[in-house]
């Protein structure tokens, strides 16, 4: 079995400690949980992928795609113990709201290019990772009535055949994770699992992934973040799916402070037994490395890359 590990890392500004004190925290304690596969979002700077590189180091793959200015598109980074295939980024350019002001239909717009889906394989094991970040819905409201939901339908759809695209003729198991921002009690749930097409481990419990303390009075926390699996249930079963960093820590002179404004989500997947001949474990150390050929499993703007679009702006989504 495969541990894998979803956490959006809050890298935009906010009432947190600031990213590079809590990185430290959280990748010392995914260091130490025994999971291969980590997925990150909200990763919008080299700087922070770096420090993420510098923190994880029995990590030695890391996938990410180079967006505008050469900054991890969609701001989308994944590491892992296992060797990866190359990686690809696909934004949802395309996807806008039809309802609401010009002004809002038109940033949602831009946030669409921004936001993507990166996908990898896991060599010699025939399975696919997508680590995915849909735009944010703050309008607390996620009835159909919303302005934000047929945009988000059509996000969910361009997600789902980005991933079908992704898988080969022999692909076994895929693997999606991240913040979709689509709460499991809303409308558009149905459509996250695919008509249930994808196992969602965590549907049982139902656990919020977001920290009910940092949002506005009055309103609760729900469950958006995912970590879905794409196999058949007998053969490529899930066990131990769990949050992680659900609770606050001391950190960088404060008592107590959480790790990120969402919690982490962990599973154990069981993948295909990799062939006698698959590669060693240091045959592909860097899905993306930007600076060394053949060290990064997601050189820039290769073919089958879409990583920002064309003209777009690189930098961060909600």
């Amino acid at each position: 079995m495969v541990g894998v590990v979803s956490l959006n890392v809050c890298g935009l500004p906010s009432g947190l400690a600031p990213v590079r004190d809590r990185a430290v925290e959280f990748c010392r304690r995914i260091e130490e949980s025994g999971a291969e596969v980590v997925n990150f979002q909200e990763v919008w700077t080299r700087r922070l992928l770096a420090l993420l590189r510098g923190r994880l180091p029995s990590f030695g793959s890391v996938a990410w795609r180079r967006g505008v200015a050469g900054l991890p598109a969609g701001g989308l980074v994944s590491f892992s113990r296992l060797p990866l295939g190359p990686a690809s980024f696909t934004s949802f350019r395309g996807a806008r709201p039809a309802a609401g002001t010009p002004l809002f239909r038109g940033l949602k717009a831009v946030n669409s290019r921004l936001q993507g889906v990166l996908t990898f394989e896991l060599l010699g094991r025939r399975a696919v990772v997508g680590n995915a970040h849909l735009s944010a819905n703050r309008d607390g409201d996620w009835s159909a009535d919303n302005r934000h939901h047929r945009f988000q339908r059509a996000q969910l759809v361009a997600l789902h055949e980005a991933l079908r695209r992704a898988g080969r003729a022999d692909t076994e198991v895929t693997i999606l994770a991240g913040d979709l921002n689509v709460p499991s009690d809303c409308p558009l749930y149905p459509l996250v699992i695919d008509g249930g097409t994808w196992r969602d481990p965590f549907g049982a419990g139902d656990q919020p992934t977001y920290h009910a303390e940092l949002l506005p009075p009055g309103r609760p926390a729900r469950r958006i973040d995912y970590l879905l699996v794409r196999a058949d249930p007998l053969r490529y079963p899930v066990d131990a799916a769990a949050l992680l960093l659900a609770e606050p820590v001391p950190l960088a002179g404060r008592p107590r402070a959480f790790l990120s404004d969402h919690v982490a989500l962990t599973a154990r997947v069981t993948l295909p037994v990799a062939p006698d001949a698959a590669a060693p474990d240091a045959a592909a150390p860097d899905a993306a490395a930007p600076d060394a050929a053949g060290s990064d499993a997601a050189a820039p703007d290769a073919a089958g890359s879409d990583a920002a679009g064309p003209g777009s702006v690189a930098g961060p989504g909600d």
